[in-house]
């Protein structure tokens, strides 16, 4: 299949540092092109991919823009354009003829065709059970496993009131461990009033910045434990699995896809900062650090996201040339039907012949 992937225009894709959708969009990508299929990335300037790469004409394009240029762009003989951006922008658009797939990474209905959220709560919740939903995988390889803990916990996120830091702050001060916070800041106010002087009361608490590469790795692999007290609607949560990949165990609210990303480990999900912050001692040698690593390994890799999403990509793409088939049969080959008022497409530019007959018949059923 050709399939084409459309990024939003905030990280590189692979991301730097942060970012979990752009991280999510690079592992499909080349999990597709692993497997074969012919995959082209649209992405800001500085991303890379082993298919084919359009890099954005700017940096910071607005998601109505993104999909003017990937209409006015888009390669011949597409089979599928999968849209991961925040506002399903080009699934909004509705390409004739290509079935557009809109991943929602954030808990939010863009009424797209074709949804696909990213845990079954998420679907349940934000979807109304329209479309489907698609668990995020990693490449477990890519993540260094250890045994050996420190005496730190850890949280990793946004810095922003609903990944809920102000609890992670609760629970290193009502268990005097020391914690490490990382994550860009997204709120600055909250920063400055709230986490700051709450900082430098407590000394046991450090801020390090946005991380990624070695440092990050080495953060997660050797915390006592990762705090994920998020007080929203999370649709996934990609910290939770790399933390379990490198043998770290997480404790979270029972928010969003906590429950099950963490469905197989039940203690580990708590109602309030007070019981995480009993928990973080007494889990203590409860969940082998293998245990939590194959977990992973079994549930939320690259191969199965990519498997998941070929099923989808091929329910629709055939679908789809029924549609067509259907079309052309009760009409004749393009017999009476209106042409858009558009230029015609040079040779080589606008696709085959076929294409073209297709988009009329998809045009002609629209109308």
């Amino acid at each position: 299949m050709r399939i084409v992937h459309v990024a939003p225009c905030h990280e590189t894709v692979p991301p730097a540092k942060d970012g979990g959708t752009e991280r999510m969009i690079h592992e499909l990508s080349e999990g597709l092109k692993a497997a074969g299929h012919e995959i082209v990335v649209y992405a800001p300037p500085g991303s890379s991919s082993s298919g084919t790469l359009i890099p954005y004409p700017g940096s910071h394009m607005p998601e109505e823009d993104i999909a003017r240029f990937v209409r006015r762009t888009l390669p011949a003989n597409v089979d599928i354009v999968h849209d991961h951006t925040f506002t399903s922008t080009v699934g909004r658009l509705k390409l004739p003829g290509i079935p557009v797939v809109c991943t929602l990474h954030l808990p939010v209905n863009n009424g797209v065709d074709h949804p696909v959220y990213v845990s079954r709560r998420a679907l349940e919740i934000i979807g109304h059970n329209k479309g489907d939903f698609i668990y995020n995988g990693i490449r477990p390889e890519h993540y260094q496993f250890s045994a050996d803990k420190h005496s730190y916990l850890l949280f990793i996120g946004r810095i922003i009131r609903e990944k809920g830091i102000e609890h992670a702050l609760d629970i290193a001060d009502l268990t005097g461990d020391p914690l490490v916070i990382a994550g860009p800041i997204h709120d600055q106010e909250l920063f400055d009033t709230v986490i700051k002087p709450r900082i430098q009361r407590n000394r046991g608490i450090r801020y390090v910045g946005s991380v990624g590469g070695q440092y990050k790795q080495d953060l997660l692999k050797h915390a006592k434990c990762v705090l994920f007290p998020s007080i929203w609607e999370e649709p996934f949560g990609f910290v939770m699995i790399e933390a379990m990949a490198c043998g770290t165990p997480v404790l979270a609210f029972r928010n969003g896809a906590a429950t099950e990303i963490l469905e197989p480990f039940p203690q580990l999900l708590c109602g309030s900062a007070g019981e995480m912050a009993q928990k973080v001692h007494s889990i203590q040698g409860l969940f082998p650090p293998e245990t939590l690593r194959k977990f992973v390994e079994e549930r939320f890799t690259t191969a199965i996201m990519a498997s998941r999403y070929l099923e989808l990509y091929d329910r629709l793409s055939q679908s789809y040339k029924r549609k067509s088939s259907r079309s052309v049969r009760t009409t004749g080959e393009g017999a009476g039907i209106q042409k858009p008022h558009r230029r015609k497409p040079k040779t080589g530019a606008g696709g085959s012949t076929k294409r073209n007959r297709s988009e009329k018949s998809g045009m002609k059923k629209k109308r």
